[in-house]
């Protein structure tokens, strides 16, 4: 059964500038600012599920050669080896941060990141995205936005997602401008 979203599935990406704008006109609970705002920028960067981020243990994360790499296990069966991104990107400071005040406020490494719960998860994107918006658009929002890019192959989309078949890409690959300004400018051409 597929989600049912209030106000509709949101299938337009949000660039990084619109996201920056959200995060820096929001209004974070007094002592949790730290915790919302590296879950944003996780579900950001990273595009996983809602509970792929929130199931991340400190031990999952590691900063070499100045990437954060997350081994950031699939859910539906799929498969992936560990994300990385460059540690200098915007907000990603912050997941590092988070995941040091939890290393040294657990015993050991098995406490959770993002020690909240799903539905908390739902309201803190809506806090400061908007009503319309929910955890899994991040996912969409990041298909999206590597689909934007015409080299992007079929086998980094599956890689990063660990997605098992080739078609899962096919919804996201209708959501991306590129096909539609490509195919703009061909009908200019007919004119010419």
């Amino acid at each position: 059964m597929l989600p049912r979203y209030k106000y509709g599935k949101v299938t337009a990406p949000i660039d990084y500038q619109s996201f920056e704008e959200a995060m820096e006109r929001a209004s974070f609970p007094k002592g949790r600012m730290l915790s919302h705002k590296s879950f944003l920028a996780f579900l950001y960067w990273f595009g996983v599920r809602k509970i792929e981020a929130l199931e991340r243990i400190a031990k999952d994360f590691l900063v070499k050669d100045s990437l954060l790499i997350v081994n950031a296990t699939p859910k539906k069966g799929g498969q992936r080896e560990p994300l990385e991104i460059p540690i200098d990107y915007p907000y990603v400071d912050l997941i590092i941060k988070k995941i040091e005040q939890t290393r040294r406020s657990s015993e050991n490494e098995e406490g959770r990141i993002w020690n909240f719960s799903p539905r908390t998860a739902i309201n803190i994107v809506k806090r400061v995205m908007g009503d319309r918006y929910y955890p899994h658009f991040f996912r969409l929002n990041r298909a999206t936005r590597f689909l934007e890019d015409p080299t992007t192959t079929l086998p980094e989309m599956k890689a990063w997602f660990g997605w098992k078949a080739a078609k899962t890409v096919d919804p996201y690959i209708g959501y991306s401008r590129r096909h539609i300004r490509r195919q703009r400018q061909r009908l200019k051409q007919e004119l010419e």
